[in-house]
């Protein structure tokens, strides 16, 4: 998914507070995790240290679609 396609789909959904990503990793705050990743991503998005927060935004697209899934 391009950032773009990534940023409708965060838009057009009701976002947790907080999420477990993976073991381990809690993001406490997902609205301002996301404020901020793509932020990053479209001023910074040509540069190398952009490819971790593209992954994470990645992470939790798929962590959200797992968690739909299982309420079905």
């Amino acid at each position: 998914m391009t950032i773009e396609e990534l940023e409708a789909y965060f838009d057009g959904i009701e976002l947790p507070a907080q999420i477990d990503l993976e073991a381990g990793v809690v993001i406490a705050d997902v609205p301002l995790f996301l404020e901020s990743h793509l932020s990053y991503v479209k001023n910074s998005g040509s540069l190398k240290s952009a490819d971790v927060f593209v992954k994470r935004l990645h992470q939790l697209h798929d962590r959200l679609e797992q968690m739909n899934q299982q309420r079905i």
